[in-house]
């Protein structure tokens, strides 16, 4: 399954920390637009509990997807921009 999840955040910080960990599962598909595969749906509501502890309800908006493989299979993109992968890092 894959989860779409797109968000209108309206401060910066809170933005770029709802990216954070959004990076961390899935591939930015659009400036705010990720899609998502979680493991579970345990861990999917687990991330998605993370996020709802950042924004600010009455200033930000998050919409979230669930898209089965058939319906991911039919998505229709136009345009040659090519996806941001997910990329593992190390802190050093």
């Amino acid at each position: 399954m894959i989860w779409l999840i797109a968000y209108d955040i309206a401060d910066d910080r809170r933005r770029e920390a709802v990216s954070a960990v959004l990076c961390a599962w899935g591939a930015r598909v659009q400036l705010s637009v990720f899609e998502c595969e979680f493991p579970s749906q345990e861990k999917a509501d687990e991330v998605l509990a993370e996020i709802e502890k950042i924004i600010e309800e009455v200033d930000d908006q998050v919409r979230v997807y669930r898209l089965w493989r058939d319906e991911a299979a039919s998505v229709r993109i136009i345009g040659r921009r090519r996806l941001e992968e997910r990329e593992d890092f190390w802190i050093v």
